[in-house]
This record gives C-alpha cells, sequence and structure tokens, in this order.
C-alpha cells in the first residue's frame, strides 16, 4: 500500500526509506524492484471495477448496498489492501479531509465521497451535513452542503458502518433491534430524511431520546 500510493509524489529510492520498511522489503519481497511491480499490480487494479466490487462483496466490515459499501473511518486500516489503495487514490488528489467519518466506496463508477456526520456519536440518527465525491476516472469532484436543507438526510442502523470494538457499538446495535422490533425501519425509502423519520416516530406514537427509543 505505501509503495503503491508512494507513485503519486514519485516513489522514493529504497535508501531513502526507514530502516524497518527496507528490512520488510528484504524479507517480504527479496527486492524493492520486485516490491514496486506488486504495488503497481494493486494500484492498477484499483483501477479495475470489477476488482473493486469484488472486494467490497467480500468485506466483513461496513454496509454493502447496491451501488457501494459505506464504512466507517475508524474501520479504512481493516479493509482488503486494494479497497485501502482505492480510497487513497481519492486522498492522493484531495489531501486529508477532516471532518468526515463515513467513506463511500463506490463499487462500479470510479468514485469516492466522504460524508460528514458531526454528530455521528452523540445522536441515534444524525444528519448528514455535507459530502465530497471526487471521480478517480476524470478527477473531477463535486461538493454537496445539507445545511440549509430543510430535511436533509440521516443514517440508521450506525453500528453496521463499525467494528465490533468501536466504542457504543452494542448500544447502537440494541436501539436497531427495538426500532426493528417496533416495525421502524421497514420502509426504507421514506425514513431516509430528518422529517421522514420525525413522520414515522409521530405515526407510531414513538420517541428518541438519547439512544433510546420511547413511548411518546
Amino acid at each position: 500500500m505505501y509503495l503503491a500510493l508512494a507513485r503519486f509524489r514519485k516513489r522514493p529510492p529504497i535508501s531513502k526509506l526507514p530502516p524497518t520498511l527496507r528490512r520488510d522489503i528484504k524479507e517480504f519481497f527479496g527486492a524493492y524492484k520486485r516490491a514496486c511491480e506488486r504495488a503497481d499490480a494493486v494500484l492498477f487494479r484499483a483501477g479495475d471495477s470489477t476488482a473493486i466490487d469484488e472486494a467490497c462483496r467480500r468485506s466483513t466490515l461496513g454496509k454493502l448496498l447496491p451501488n457501494a459499501l459505506y464504512v466507517h473511518r475508524c474501520a479504512l486500516d481493516r479493509l482488503e489492501p486494494i479497497l485501502r489503495v482505492y480510497e487513497g487514490c481519492a486522498r492522493a488528489y484531495l489531501g486529508e479531509i477532516e471532518g468526515a467519518n463515513i467513506l463511500k466506496l463506490h463499487r462500479f463508477s470510479g468514485k469516492v465521497s466522504y460524508l460528514f456526520y458531526p454528530a455521528f456519536d452523540m445522536e441515534a440518527h444524525p444528519v448528514l451535513l455535507r459530502s465530497l465525491r471526487i471521480s478517480l476516472r476524470t478527477l473531477q469532484f463535486d461538493c454537496y452542503d445539507y445545511a440549509t436543507v430543510d430535511s436533509p438526510p440521516i443514517l440508521h442502523r450506525k453500528e453496521s458502518f463499525l467494528p465490533p470494538d468501536y466504542p457504543s457499538y452494542e448500544t447502537f446495535v440494541e436501539l436497531t433491534r427495538l426500532e426493528e422490533e417496533a416495525g421502524l425501519l421497514e420502509n426504507t425509502v421514506t425514513i431516509g430524511t430528518r422529517s421522514g423519520w420525525q413522520e414515522r416516530l409521530r405515526e407510531a406514537g414513538m420517541r428518541i431520546e438519547g439512544h433510546q427509543l420511547l413511548r411518546s
């Protein structure tokens, strides 16, 4: 991964690498040239939508939807190398995306989106504040601001984006279980926005306090 992404800023000669990395290269690849060839192969595969789709479908982390794999930023280092390189290519062009905590790895279009949910940990169903999307094929990027939208998108099933050792993971799991039992999550089309979700809660005579589901 390191050597694959180093192509974007000119891969350094081996003499400029840290001693521990040089020893790893010798141990696992035998020679720097061979390591670079393997890195280039991974970088090339990251541009193959079939390979990305297969890696997304294999992933045991994240929420897999028909067009993308959604995963929390904290789980990035646990993904397959090809997915990490795929996302790393986006960062090579955009730089570090401060505040983005959900990554959307598009399975077919060669795009990566960074989603900003400032209240992800505090709110049971956090609101999407902003999204930034880049196409690795055209290098065109788009930014969408939801701060002034009357009914912005919200998240459900927060645990599905997270590794099981994330703080409050079990709290998120329990809330989802209660919402499923109450039939609140059945119509995913209407509950995906803040107003749609609030209307669903009113219909069911329920309310959310913290991460608790209560009767109104």
